[in-house]
């Protein structure tokens, strides 16, 4: 069952990155309603796999980096899903999507034998302290999404003939704010989610902080938008400037993750 549910939210993810970008080339209303139904699908299905094996208390190589990636999709298209509720921005499903197909592919890499979740795991606070560093990570995610987005309109805005792209994109000021309140959304989730980490880390080892291997990007993260949000409500960052922080930032924080969980 666990394999069986994997592949098909991943090929529903994989059809729903793919017919996303056919609607930002093509602009037709049923195009982006089907990629809308495939990525629910996959959701729904995603979130089925995710609690049987939290109901059975197995996952695939849960000490390894890849499985959290497969946690980070699915919070990745929580996020999205309700950022559209919120923002109705057809394009963003072609920007975020893929990276989500891309996380839940590199998540099955490891795929071999389902292993039991070790005791320490089942513990509510580090349940809390995980779910809280996942989403933070999932709306900094769409902060950088938002920024690219930014980066590539006003590119065509200065741009004397104006490509197709320019009437796909929505407006700098709406991707401007989407990308704050991104950054408002995601610095206290990963704030909470290294508060919660810290007492974990003192119950299970006597310290609260622990440099494991998952801390140090953690931390390294916080300390990142931390400065980005005081650049933009204290320095007053806005547009271009906030939207290459935003890309710049989630790019060092995503190396980071990977050099230090290697």
């Amino acid at each position: 069952m666990n394999s069986l549910l994997f592949h098909i939210v991943l090929l529903a993810y994989l059809l729903a990155s793919l017919t996303f970008w056919f609607h930002l080339g093509l602009r037709r209303r049923w195009i982006y309603q089907l990629a809308s139904g495939l990525l629910a699908g996959g959701f729904v299905l995603q979130t089925v796999l995710l609690g049987y094996r939290l109901w059975t208390q197995t996952f695939l190589s849960w000490d390894h980096v890849y499985a959290y990636l497969g946690l980070l999709s699915w919070a990745i298209i929580a996020v999205y899903l309700i950022t559209v509720w919120r923002y109705p921005i057809d394009a963003l499903g072609a920007f975020i999507v893929p990276l989500a197909f891309l996380a839940t592919a590199v998540s099955g890499v490891p795929e071999i034998i389902p292993t039991t979740l070790p005791a320490a795991f089942r513990n509510l606070w580090l349940g809390t302290h995980i779910f809280m560093a996942l989403l933070g990570y999932a709306a900094l995610t769409l902060m950088f999404c938002a920024g690219v987005m930014y980066l590539m309109q006003e590119n065509q805005l200065k741009s004397k003939r104006p490509g197709a792209l320019y009437y796909r994109l929505p407006s700098l000021s709406l991707l401007d704010d989407l990308n704050g309140r991104a950054l408002i959304l995601g610095f206290p989730l990963l704030t909470q989610g290294i508060v919660t980490g810290s007492v974990w880390a003192k119950y299970l080892h006597g310290s609260y902080l622990h440099w494991s291997l998952t801390s140090l990007p953690l931390l390294l993260a916080w300390l990142m938008y931390a400065l980005l949000l005081a650049g933009r409500f204290a320095l007053g960052w806005r547009g271009k400037k906030a939207a290459f922080a935003a890309v710049g930032g989630f790019v060092v924080v995503l190396v980071s993750y990977f050099v230090h969980a290697l």
